[in-house]
């Protein structure tokens, strides 16, 4: 047991009373300190001369450092700090919290939401800061974050998609198998230096290492692509496939726009080469993709439109997780200089065989996975909403 003598400290005797709380301004950092200097002979006086804040410039009191002395010999294991229970007690029940967590998840969505507005509605919170409003938020593991980038699905669609999602989920997998996905996209490219030097910015990234103190946020390394020149370039009209794990492309002639002649005529010149051993075709629902001349067409070849198929529903069409992938390996190859159209096309067909190649266990399962796109859809609140897909 430790005992501690000096002209100016306290000391240890069992009938001593509890010491105050001055004693828990030494935290455990400065208790091995503490415990260090005692077993070299050092009285507290001394101590208090060598024990620092956390400022680095004021010491501790000798008043504080004898207390924690005193402490430390009567009980060999209390490392300081706060002891449990000691903390000032919870200014809100649990009760009180549980309400106002519910009343933000109930008005997500209808109203916005913010520590003033959560104030104004539970009178007993105005009385403290903002702080303790936004803690409670926290424990219960809610963070305000931007919304995701995603096109609401309206009440008038949902019921459709979530009869779709039931029938796949009762499909056999060998069925799913059978499926094909088609659509298109849109590439532009770049006619000027200043619009390549976006592009290449652009396919950085949206985050960079910066200061954490936002000292160089204006710098010129810091700074993103600018948002006007998105999607102004010239156009470079693209039409695809996904069936049985593997992509192709159809690029459009320069000026062409996807309509029911050309749909018609890709169908008959494509479709039967590229489908495999597909016997169902998923597409969106633009007017030229369902006419009777296409629909006729996809007869000829005996490939068939799955049934029940929901409108706005791009998150089920596999292709579109393609695109994507396809995207990333572009702005992987960007070239150092503006490229015309042939290079472009050039550079997208290699990014095609790269996915193909590379890529091929992912484009398997994301031809494969509709019960799991199903479920997850099944699962928003509420059934039917947008999924992560």
């Amino acid at each position: 047991m430790f005992s501690f003598c000096s002209s100016r400290c306290l000391v240890y005797h069992p009938a001593c009373n509890i010491i105050s709380d001055m004693a828990y301004q030494i935290g455990p950092f400065e208790l091995g300190q503490i415990k260090a200097h005692v077993e070299h002979g050092l009285g507290c006086t001394a101590i208090a001369q060598r024990l620092f804040k956390a400022d680095g410039k004021t010491c501790y009191s000798e008043s504080a450092v004898s207390r924690a002395m005193c402490k430390l010999a009567e009980s060999p294991g209390w490392r300081a700090g706060r002891e449990e229970g000691s903390g000032a007690p919870r200014k809100t029940t649990k009760q009180q919290d549980r309400a106002v967590i519910r009343w933000v998840l109930q008005k997500r969505g209808q109203k916005k939401v913010t520590v003033g507005s959560i104030k104004k509605q539970f009178p007993f919170l105005r009385k403290f800061g903002d702080t303790l409003v936004e803690e409670r938020l926290h424990e219960a593991d809610l963070v305000y974050l931007r919304r995701r980038k995603k096109c609401l699905v309206t009440a008038e669609y949902l019921e459709k998609r979530v009869s779709y999602c039931q029938g796949v989920k009762r499909k056999h997998d060998t069925t799913l198998k059978t499926w094909a996905y088609t659509d298109g996209t849109v590439y532009y490219l770049d006619r000027s230096e200043s619009e390549h030097a976006n592009t290449v910015r652009r396919a950085l990234g949206a985050n960079v290492w910066r200061k954490s103190d936002n000292s160089d946020a204006m710098y010129q390394d810091c700074i993103g692509p600018s948002a006007y020149n998105k999607a102004q370039g010239i156009p470079v009209r693209v039409w695809g496939m996904l069936a049985c794990g593997i992509i192709y492309i159809h690029v459009l002639d320069q000026g062409e726009v996807m309509d029911r002649t050309l749909y018609t005529e890709l169908i008959e010149d494509k479709f039967d080469d590229w489908r495999g051993n597909c016997e169902y075709l998923v597409c969106d629902f633009e007017a030229c993709l369902r006419t009777e001349e296409a629909l006729h067409a996809l007869r000829r070849i005996k490939l068939k439109l799955v049934d029940d198929y929901p409108p706005v529903s791009q998150d089920f069409n596999a292709i579109e997780n393609v695109w994507a992938i396809l995207k990333e390996r572009l702005d992987q190859t960007v070239p150092v200089e503006v490229e015309d159209r042939e290079s472009f096309i050039r550079r997208l067909k290699s990014a095609v065989l790269w996915a193909n190649w590379h890529r091929s266990e992912q484009l398997r399962y994301l031809c494969y996975n509709q019960k799991e796109r199903a479920a997850d859809c099944l699962n928003m609140k509420p059934p039917g909403g947008r999924t992560k897909w």
